[in-house]
């Protein structure tokens, strides 16, 4: 990474970067060139158990991202449960739209100020949201919705799993639920909630070549600078409410996550696709399933 791109991501509020990371759903490393460290898909196994695979994604449309390298796309047509985060089925979605607009009778001006509004306005329009339709929506969702990169085609890789499990009879699971994902923000007190959008509006024309340095550590499956960002972030700003998010985001879930992997790599040949943040790390779910008795062992 360049010293001015090093200085550009470095502005960033980390509220924003949580966010943004929990939707591009990647992972940093400490220290490159680690083996438990570096790569995307790993076996994990048991004796008397047939293997199952653990698969770190981005919530990326990228044709280099969906379009899966041999290795992970030989996993995926080997395995015979294909296991998610999340269903992205349409009750799913329709659950989504719900959740994110204020069903109370009040409207966003109202809640976060008319000042913040008309700054929101124009820049949440670059992601197809009308004036009627953001004004109804929750700050939570509107900060989201800004912090995830604006998408042409929809087919981001965690989409495309699902669909292909589909085609192939495969069955699917999801280890959390659309709600269990969307009350991790829907739960955050409203101040909380405006913070997080002011900022996000404020470092929102610093967005994009962020989303550019990830999309290349990702690809390269060195995912240091990532961890390294995240580690710089929980060390500023308002440090209750970033250890806060890390805790919920993260650490809560890698637990509740691996405790449901259990019975689907009890059975074996599933493929289990998580965001990648969640993979490495003392509270990760290579670790967590490691101290499980679980042999792990890098694919790609």
């Amino acid at each position: 990474m360049h010293n001015q791109d090093r200085v550009r991501v470095r502005r960033l509020h980390p509220l924003v970067l949580l966010a943004v990371l929990l939707f591009f759903l990647l992972v940093g490393i400490s220290q490159a060139g680690s083996d438990r460290n570096h790569g995307l898909l790993w076996e994990i196994s048991k004796p008397g158990t047939p293997a199952s695979y653990l698969f770190g994604t981005i919530h990326s449309e990228d044709p280099a991202v969906v379009n899966l390298p041999a290795a992970v796309q030989q996993a995926f047509d080997e395995s015979g449960t294909i296991v998610l985060e999340l269903l992205m089925d349409k009750d799913a979605m329709m659950y989504s739209a719900t959740a994110m607009l204020m069903m109370d009778g009040r409207l966003l001006p109202d809640v976060i100020g008319q000042p913040l509004y008309d700054r929101v306005a124009p820049v949440i329009a670059t992601r197809g949201i009308t004036e009627p339709v953001l004004s109804r929506m929750k700050p939570w969702a509107v900060a989201v919705t800004l912090s995830v990169p604006a998408q042409k085609t929809g087919q981001v890789l965690d989409l495309v799993l699902y669909q292909q499990a589909l085609q192939q009879g495969k069955a699917v699971k999801g280890l959390e639920t659309m709600q269990e994902q969307l009350d991790l923000f829907d739960s955050m007190p409203e101040a909380d909630q405006i913070t997080l959008l002011s900022d996000a509006v404020e470092y929102f024309p610093e967005l994009d070549a962020m989303y550019q340095q990830m999309l290349v550590a990702y690809r390269a499956r060195d995912l240091g600078t990532l961890m390294r960002i995240n580690d710089s972030y929980k060390e500023k700003g308002d440090q209750r409410m970033a250890d806060d998010f890390q805790r919920r985001v993260i650490d809560e879930r890698n637990l509740r996550m691996a405790q449901r992997a259990q019975p689907l790599l009890q059975a074996g040949k599933a493929f289990i696709a998580v965001g990648a943040l969640h993979l490495p790390g003392d509270t990760g779910l290579l670790n967590l399933l490691e101290q499980q008795g679980y042999r792990i062992r890098r694919i790609y």
